[in-house]
């Protein structure tokens, strides 16, 4: 039986199981000194995850690039009144 492939790595020792899709990347407003971010993906599991992770983790752990960023990232603007409070 062949296992599937995912495309990401294993992201840090927080995280439940390799990271199987992002979902969403979004600004961290909390951090006004360096870009962070928060980040929402389904693990290996198809369980929900997040984590908060500055610019250069957020390429080294998730192992993505540019285009992905700029396809899953939403900006802070346009979430205001979409989440729940």
């Amino acid at each position: 039986m062949n296992e599937p492939k995912f495309k990401y790595k294993k992201v840090d020792s927080l995280v439940y199981g390799e990271v199987k899709e992002i979902k969403l990347i979004g600004e961290d407003k909390e951090h006004e000194n360096e870009k962070y971010y928060f980040v929402i993906w389904h693990n290996h599991n198809d369980e929900p995850r997040s984590t908060n992770v500055s610019y250069k983790e957020l390429f080294d752990w998730f192992k993505i690039d540019q285009a992905e960023f700029d396809k899953k990232f939403v900006k802070h603007s346009d979430l205001e009144g979409q989440l729940p409070k």
